[in-house]
């Protein structure tokens, strides 16, 4: 049987919060049984000896099946079990210098304390994703190093999360990676659990890019944003957003501003790549609004068109905003005006 999974690197993919209180009425979920375990796989792997891969990494292969070929061939490129070359290689990318103490500093930052604190914020997540989603399968969530490849790797039945992006801004591997500041910001372990709903829901809801163009772009990432406040209705609007406190309250001063400049330099309809990656992409701050402004501001913008359109249709649920095609209708749909 041939494994489907897909890679979503998220490394540049953040958002953090504290203040758009969307969803004073979450529903209550209390009810709602997950079964979704956290599976701290890179203990058990680089406890493997490095000059005696075999028998171990046999064990791994029974032990998980699809998911260790999975990680061995497509996260740490080291080939399919079984394979003639395949220990040898293991057994070099367990005793690579930089990957052990990659994997020193992966199990101080992610102590017990702190995986148990994932694990039962995930449980949360997920109980809000089986209200919203009750015919889905909850997956299980592993915990890989990956050597700095792949951030989180989504297959329908698990979610694997490289433990390697989260261990805080300071960690000094950022730093001789010349990771920019910007990126480092968001690289902490409070963002395991937004990014993990973050990728189920662009599993879930591929962008379309028919039509190509800003406005497509803010409504998609604005109903990614959405997914996530669906999923963990008490994340902070830091954490959503991926911005500081100074960073979000500029952005909600300067919202109308913002706005209408997008209007009046007639930027929503633009199909120029490098103008939506102004608005969309990463970076330390969006250039047509100056350095004070934060980066990311269209994904902002976004959200805040889909949480009028959401207001201006009561009648219709989470599911038919996620569904809902199309982003010029959309976005009159929403009758936008901040």
């Amino acid at each position: 049987m041939k494994i489907k999974y897909s890679f979503l690197i998220l490394l540049s993919l953040v958002f953090l919060a504290n203040g758009c209180n969307l969803f004073n009425n979450a529903p209550d979920v209390s009810d709602i049984e997950v079964d979704s375990d956290l599976i701290p796989f890179y203990e058990e792997l680089f406890a493997i000896p490095p000059e005696n891969t075999d028998e171990y990494t046999e064990a791994l292969q029974k032990k998980y099946g699809d998911y260790f070929t999975a990680y061995c061939e497509g996260i740490i490129g080291v080939g399919k079990p079984g394979n003639k070359e395949f220990s040898e290689n293991m057994g070099r990318f367990l005793s690579y210098k930089p990957n052990k103490e990659v994997f020193d500093t992966c199990r101080k930052v992610f102590s017990e304390h702190r995986k148990e604190t994932i694990h039962k914020d995930l449980i949360k997540a997920f109980k809000y994703y089986k209200h919203y989603y009750p015919e889905r399968n909850v997956p299980d969530v592993y915990l890989h190093i990956s050597g700095f490849n792949e951030s989180m790797v989504v297959d329908s039945d698990w979610v694997s999360v490289s433990v390697e992006k989260y261990l805080g801004r300071d960690c000094i591997f950022y730093e001789w990676l010349g990771t920019p500041k910007y990126l480092r910001a968001q690289m902490i372990p409070e963002r395991v659990v937004p990014d993990v709903m973050r990728a189920i829901a662009m599993t879930e809801y591929t962008y379309n890019d028919s039509i190509d163009d800003l406005i497509s772009q803010m409504v998609y990432h604005g109903k990614i944003l959405h997914f996530v406040k669906h999923t963990i209705p008490d994340i902070p609007d830091t954490l959503l957003f991926g911005y500081s406190e100074k960073e979000m309250k500029w952005c909600d001063k300067n919202e109308e501003f913002m706005w209408s400049s997008m209007v009046e330099h007639k930027h929503l309809f633009s199909t120029d790549q490098m103008l939506i990656r102004k608005y969309i992409g990463p970076a330390p701050f969006t250039s047509v609004f100056g350095q004070e402004s934060p980066g990311r501001t269209g994904r902002y913008i976004g959200y805040q068109i889909m949480k009028s359109w959401m207001g201006k249709h009561p009648d219709k649920s989470f599911r038919d905003m996620m569904q809902a095609s199309d982003p010029h209708r959309i976005l009159s749909q929403a009758k936008y005006r901040p």
